[in-house]
């Protein structure tokens, strides 16, 4: 999906995503919920892959967002501006590679997060 939009977003959906992203990081950093704002950025990610299947799927990701915020105790909210500013800035400096890794790196630190939720609940 990062790399499609890299690939295929218009300007004014690279503007978006951006605004986005802005809007994300401003809501976690003042300690205020940033779920809609992210499901938002991703949203807009999704719609600019141009892949009309990954905007039908955004909806399970939707309902995640904030479980996973609320699993993570935000612990993650340092790790996810970080990653969501470098997937908005690969997009919109057009690379797909740089797109597609800062995605994998979120998921991987989101993955890790929640298989140690997981073994502190045992």
């Amino acid at each position: 999906m990062a790399r499609l939009a890299a690939e295929h977003a218009t300007n004014d959906q690279v503007v978006c995503i951006k605004e986005l992203c802005d809007e994300s990081e401003r809501l976690a950093e003042a300690s205020e919920d940033y779920s809609a704002a992210d499901t938002a950025f991703r949203n807009a990610i999704a719609e600019s892959s141009g892949n009309l299947v990954v905007p039908r799927l955004m909806g399970v990701l939707k309902a995640s967002v904030p479980l996973f915020i609320d699993v993570t105790v935000k612990k993650l909210v340092e790790e996810t501006i970080r990653t969501h500013r470098g997937l908005a800035d690969a997009i919109a400096a057009r690379n797909p590679t740089a797109a597609h890794d800062a995605m994998y790196l979120h998921l991987v630190y989101n993955r890790n997060m929640i298989a140690k939720g997981a073994q502190t609940d045992r």
